[in-house]
């Protein structure tokens, strides 16, 4: 399967919550455009900066530590204990780390804590609404959501991972490398880097799609041709 072993090409798909059915596509194709069309409103009417597209993709991976340890309190599968485990660490660590730098920015700024977080707290969701990257998020936090039972599905049907790198996540670190023919355009001014990362952001989703049902159609190909020949040699 040119480059990819079986066993990866299966490995990959479990990775991404198992195999998507035509309407699934479809609603993920959707989802995708959605998500892009606020992205575009937001550079376009609330001027958001290219910090601002990573807010989306921080929200969906927040959304799934949240959402790992909960599925875990109804759905008692030991493939999901270590990703449980792994989620619970990590909001430790945030917890640890975001509470320190608090402390040390109340301790600077001579103003009391709960003054403080509510200054913190106030900035910050006027930096997201301001920019009109509400929607966005909360469309790309929904589209993350909607994925898991499709998750679930795959987890007692195949075992782990419930949960891995996605073929987005590695597609969004390929593809600029690709287009790093692009950095002097960039650095000139002649391409807004704001609207080169949302191109690459929409490049990455549709990509990984079209290699998920690329890869997925291969198995299911190579499957037949196996039951086919054990048909033959019996």
């Amino acid at each position: 399967m040119n480059n990819l072993s079986i066993a990866d090409a299966r490995h990959l798909i479990k990775c991404e919550g198992g195999e998507l059915t035509i309407g699934e596509l479809l609603i993920e194709i959707a989802t995708s455009l959605m998500v892009a069309g606020a992205l575009a409103r937001a550079i376009w009417v609330g001027d958001a900066t290219a910090w601002h597209l990573f807010l989306p993709m921080v929200a969906q991976y927040l959304a799934l530590l949240i959402a790992i340890p909960a599925l875990y309190i109804f759905f008692r599968h030991p493939g999901l204990r270590k990703d449980v485990v792994g989620s619970l660490r990590l909001w430790a660590f945030m917890a640890i780390a975001s509470g320190v730098a608090f402390a040390v920015q109340t301790h600077r700024s001579g103003v009391p804590w709960r003054e403080q977080l509510n200054d913190n707290l106030t900035q910050a969701w006027r930096w997201i609404y301001d920019a009109h990257m509400h929607w966005p998020i909360v469309l790309a936090v929904a589209a993350i959501l909607w994925g898991l039972p499709r998750r679930i599905r795959n987890l007692y049907e195949h075992g782990p991972p419930f949960s891995g790198v996605s073929l987005g996540c590695a597609m969004r670190l390929v593809v600029p490398l690709l287009g790093a023919f692009l950095v002097p355009f960039v650095a000139s001014g002649e391409l807004p880097v704001v609207w080169v990362l949302w191109a690459i952001i929409l490049l990455a989703d549709f990509l990984a799609l079209a290699m998920h049902w690329d890869l997925q159609r291969r198995l299911r190909r190579f499957d037949e041709q196996q039951l086919k020949n054990e048909r033959t040699t019996l």
